[in-house]
């Protein structure tokens, strides 16, 4: 299901559930939990606590590995994106009690990712601080530290426009053998599947670039 109808109808469960307890929480999720992809993630959020970095998730689903860290988000091993992605996000949804929902690009510690997520504070009423919180990750892309050649660099750079291989051979110089040779020295130190995989990785590097 898209991240757009799973939300839509996530939120409208949310708001008749009532929930008032934790366990209402899982429930629903598990509830949900048929209609989501492999690339869907969902938790409960504690956010009892006045500290965000003390909020605690409670895994119901992770099918998107998090890679490291405990349950409360002050244990993450990059703190710079919790601090700036995750963090204030769910203290907004504590004070406001307002639903978000948002299409995020974030650097990760070593991988850029795009994903759509919400997260449904506690209903009005209610004296438990919980929130749902549920991500689908629609890109996840490594960003490679290899050094590139200047030429590689400008190969990859041309692909990534659209260029074929003899049409970069013609703007750069050389035959469009060498052009193919050079693709494949860079595909192996990105270590990618195929050009369209070194693109990707290529794209990642820009976005990270200090």
């Amino acid at each position: 299901m898209r991240s757009e109808e799973l939300f839509q109808f996530a939120r409208h469960e949310w708001e008749h559930l009532k929930a008032h307890s934790r366990e209402d929480a899982f429930s629903l999720l598990k509830r949900l939990e048929q209609l989501c992809d492999r690339n869907t993630n969902a938790y409960v959020v504690d956010m009892r606590t006045d500290d965000p970095a003390s909020f605690a998730l409670n895994r119901v689903l992770e099918n998107v590995s998090l890679r490291g860290g405990g349950l409360v988000l002050g244990d993450y091993p990059d703190q710079a994106y919790m601090r700036s992605d995750v963090m204030p996000f769910y203290q907004d949804c504590k004070q406001s009690g307002e639903v978000s929902i948002m299409r995020m690009r974030s650097k990760i510690q070593d991988q850029v990712a795009v994903y759509d997520r919400i997260i449904m504070p506690s209903p009005s009423g209610t004296d438990l601080a919980w929130a749902l919180s549920i991500t689908q990750t629609k890109l996840l892309i490594p960003v490679s530290k290899v050094v590139l050649t200047g030429r590689e660099q400008d190969i990859l750079d041309l692909l990534a426009q659209g260029y074929s291989s003899k049409e970069i051979a013609t703007k750069i110089g050389l035959s469009p053998r060498t052009v193919e040779h050079r693709i494949e020295a860079i595909k192996a130190k990105l270590g990618a599947r195929n050009v369209a995989h070194a693109v990707a990785i290529g794209v990642a590097r820009h976005l990270t670039a200090p």
